[in-house]
This record gives C-alpha cells, structure tokens and sequence, in this order.
C-alpha cells in the first residue's frame, strides 16, 4: 500500500514555486492500482500555503500527515468529502449546497463558497462554476489563479455549461478520467448526471482553445487497464485534437513558475 511519507518531501523541493501535487487519482470505484490508489484530490502549495481540494474517503485519519492548511470542495460525493467525517482540521470552502449535505460531518470552520465569484484563499484565486454531474450532490469545477497560470478543475462532470465562458484563458483543464470513450451520461429530471467521457472533454478544450489536459478522477477502465496503454491511448486522443493530454497518477507533481505551466513531473515512489 502507498504511503504518505513523500508528502512533505513534494512540498520541500522548491520553496519559492507553487506546486501541484495529485494526491490521489481514483474516483468513486471498488478497483485500485498503484498509480491510482487513493481517492482524487488535488493539493496546491503556494508559498506557506497547502490548498487540498477534495478529500474523499481515503483520506480518514490522514489528513495530519497531508497537514493542509485549507480544503476545498467540489461536492458532497464519499470520494470527495468523506475523509473529514472525524474531523477537519482547517477551514472547509465548499457551496452553500454542499455544506448543507453535509451538516452532519464535525466540519467546525465552515465557510460559504459563492458561485462565479473570485474568491482569494492563501493567495490563491478560486472561482466557483456550477457544473452538471449529480442532482443530489450538485458540483461545482473551480477556475483556480496562480502565479499567473490559470486552470480549470472538475473531477466529476457530465456537462459543463457555458463551457466556452468558463474556459476562456485556461492555460490547463484538470478533468474526469472515469471513462474514456464510453459515454456514462444520462439525463435525469432534465438535467445530465454522470460522467463525460474523455474524447468529450477534449472536445471541449478544443473548442475553447485551451492546449493541456490532465484527467483524474480515474474509472475502471483506466485503473485496471495497463498503465502504458492507456497512458499512450490518451495521449494520441489529445493529438488529434491538437492538445498534450495525459493522465495523473497518485504523487504526480508540476510546478508553476513564472506564468508557465512549466510540466515538470516527478513520480513518486510511494505515492500519497
């Protein structure tokens, strides 16, 4: 089993730049591999900063290792809110819809997350964009500022409306990789829920001019498939629309400098 001992050495190779590190890669599924053991979140290290956005089941009891200093949500899914059913031991941004789902959980600095409106956390811009996903646990995708690079985060996502809006000057869209190819869309009392494949999302990004792709959130056919296959699969689907796509992995880490996505990578031998 992975472990969380790399955490803080992610967090201490440079200082000065602000670091994303994917924590964990899998959405909502039984199935789990090495490269995608641990439900999706995001971790954004900005100066003394440490933004964790989403924290899943997976993440019970491991938050003080993980030491975030705020945690962001997208909505109130177990895989993406159910590790603070101890306890949370920083502030909680979330919609006003998903903190009333999860009333019940000891979440003790609960603060309001306005839809599209910028919001500054740690020096960090946040806005909030209503996406289609679930009709129970409504979800937001987050437009997420930072050392002048701009990138779109939704991990779970069947429809983005006014996607051309939402993804003007995005630099790098962070998607759902619970299914490739498949659609796992259905309309439900007129709305979508579910998941856009990710031939879909790609469309999207094509449309909206934004050149990288990175999909979390991992589904079966990408976490029980052969790492190298579906890696190369990916990213000859983003060539075709003329965009660098791939897939995270549990430890997988970039770093933001200068106004550049500047794609540096470091696989981390025991991923968090």
């Amino acid at each position: 089993m992975p472990s969380l001992r790399n955490i803080t050495r992610v967090s201490a190779m440079e200082p000065l730049a602000s670091i994303l590190t994917f924590l964990g890669t899998r959405g909502g599924i039984v199935g789990r591999s090495r490269r995608h053991w641990r439900h999706s979140s995001l971790l954004i290290k900005h100066d003394d900063a440490r933004i964790m956005i989403d924290c899943g089941t997976d993440w019970v009891d491991r938050l003080l290792r993980v030491a975030p200093t705020t945690i962001v949500l997208t909505h109130a899914h177990p895989d993406h809110a159910q590790g603070l059913a101890k306890d949370a031991p920083c502030p909680v941004y979330a919609s006003k819809k998903t903190l009333d789902s999860l009333k019940r959980l000891p979440i003790h600095d609960r603060r309001e997350m306005p839809v599209r409106k910028s919001v500054m956390i740690d020096g960090v811009r946040f806005k909030a964009y209503p996406v289609q996903h679930s009709i129970r646990a409504p979800a937001v995708g987050y437009r997420v500022s930072v050392k002048g690079v701009n990138f779109f985060y939704a991990p779970d996502v069947a429809k983005l409306p006014d996607m051309l809006d939402v993804l003007r000057g995005i630099d790098v869209y962070i998607g759902d990789g619970a299914t490739v190819a498949r659609s796992m869309v259905r309309k439900k009392n007129g709305r979508l829920i579910g998941h856009a494949p990710i031939t879909v999302q790609l469309g999207w990004c094509k449309l909206a001019g934004v050149q990288r792709a990175i999909f979390t959130h991992c589904g079966s056919a990408i976490v029980r498939g052969n790492a190298r296959v579906s890696s190369a699969a990916i990213r000859r689907l983003g060539q075709e629309q003329g965009i660098d796509a791939r897939i995270a992995s549990d430890g997988d880490r970039f770093s933001l400098s200068g106004g550049e996505w500047r794609g540096r990578r470091c696989r981390v031998r025991n991923p968090a």
